[in-house]
């Protein structure tokens, strides 16, 4: 059995809301809704890497507010599918600036809140994860969702989009390293860093500054390498990037 999507709709219209979750509700995949009626109480609840899917009407309170609330949420979090519902026709560059998946004109079709249903389960479905002992017990973590791991005594700290991780056991970057797609980077004895989340690389200071401002650190023999990986990450996510928005 599926579990549950987790969707916010973001709605202030509230026969928009209801006809939103009845198309939810009838396309039967499973799933856990949370309705907010402005940005504001959005922005409040948001959790990075909590939600699986975000409804979002662009126009709230006559006002063309969605678009920022969506810039900050994919400031905070850029792997949630992002779907627009408007009445416009207006903010098509704006959806292919913030990665929205869908851009839905009112009143919504069934066939396309479905879409973009499977097109989240299937997203969340694929991705990569890597299992470790969390809080004692086994859990499954997104490698989409952790900015680097970072070695401390004997555990490991996954600093994630929702937060800070510590395993339960002795374990090594070293152990974990090989489970990584190439886009995780051995930057320091102590730190592997996801470079899909780094701002930038500071080679007077060796160090990669994250999106989230936390500072990792690159061993003096390691920056050479760190430079050529972080620009060839750059090159791919262009690509892939453009190779998502030609499908």
């Amino acid at each position: 059995m599926d579990t549950p999507l987790r969707i916010a709709v973001c709605e202030d219209t509230l026969d928009d809301a209801e006809f939103l979750l009845k198309c939810i509700s009838e396309s039967a995949i499973p799933s856990d809704c949370r309705v907010f009626s402005s940005c504001k109480t959005l922005l409040a609840d948001f959790i990075p890497g909590y939600y699986d899917i975000i409804f979002l009407d662009i126009y709230m309170d006559n006002m063309q507010q969605g678009i920022d609330v969506a810039a900050k949420i994919r400031e905070m979090d850029p792997v949630a599918t992002l779907a627009f519902t408007t009445f416009s026709k207006g903010h098509a560059l704006d959806a292919y600036r913030l990665k929205v998946f869908a851009y839905l004109e009112k009143p919504v079709r069934f066939e396309d809140v479905r879409d973009v249903l499977e097109h989240a389960r299937n997203e969340r479905n694929d991705a990569p994860t890597i299992q470790l002992l969390i809080e004692r017990r086994h859990q499954e973590i997104k490698l989409d969702s952790i900015l680097y791991f970072e070695q401390k005594n004997q555990i490991v700290i996954l600093n994630t989009l929702s937060g800070i991780l510590r395993t339960s056991q002795s374990v090594k970057l070293r152990d974990i390293e090989p489970l990584l797609p190439d886009y995780f980077f051995r930057c320091h004895h102590s730190y592997i860093a996801n470079l899909n989340y780094v701002a930038e690389l500071d080679q007077d200071l060796r160090m990669f500054r994250m999106q989230n401002g936390d500072s990792v650190y690159i061993r003096r023999q390691s920056l050479g390498k760190a430079i050529k990986a972080f620009e060839h990450r750059l090159f791919e996510m262009v690509r892939e990037d453009k190779h998502e928005k030609i499908q």
